[in-house]
């Protein structure tokens, strides 16, 4: 048993020290590449700031033309309301028994005159006769 002692205690003696060189090296390893990250961060905020603003921008720009859209659909929306409304109108007034009776005379006094002028104009008696001046 005091052989497998010595060979541990040697095995000991040889891995720590290593062990130790290992993680020494590892952790020097994991400290340079974190200052590298942090130089490069520090490199890149202004960046960041600059976008980060452009975008806060551009999202405001958005908001603004959607507000204008949005005012540009209720007005529509208005006008439509008052279109609508103005042709219930009409249409209420053109179905009404009145307007239609007015429309029937307006008709027959129309074909009347028509009917009067081309009968005048085809008449021997009212001819005009065509002449030069003053005949």
């Amino acid at each position: 048993m005091s052989v497998l002692k010595i060979i541990f205690l040697v095995i000991a003696i040889i891995t720590v020290p290593l062990l130790t060189v290992f993680l020494i090296r590892l952790a020097l390893k994991i400290s340079r590449s974190v200052e590298r990250m942090n130089r490069t961060l520090d490199d890149a905020r202004p960046q960041f700031i600059m976008l980060l603003a452009n975008l806060n921008q551009t999202v405001e720009d958005v908001n603004d033309e959607l507000e204008r859209v949005g005012q540009m659909t209720g007005e529509a929306q208005a006008m439509l309301e008052l279109t609508e409304s103005s042709l219930r109108a009409v249409d209420e007034a053109l179905r009404s028994p009145v307007a239609r009776f007015g429309g029937m005379l307006a008709g027959f006094a129309t074909t009347t005159l028509l009917f009067r002028g081309i009968s005048h104009r085809l008449s021997p008696r009212g001819r005009k006769p065509r002449g030069g001046r003053g005949t």
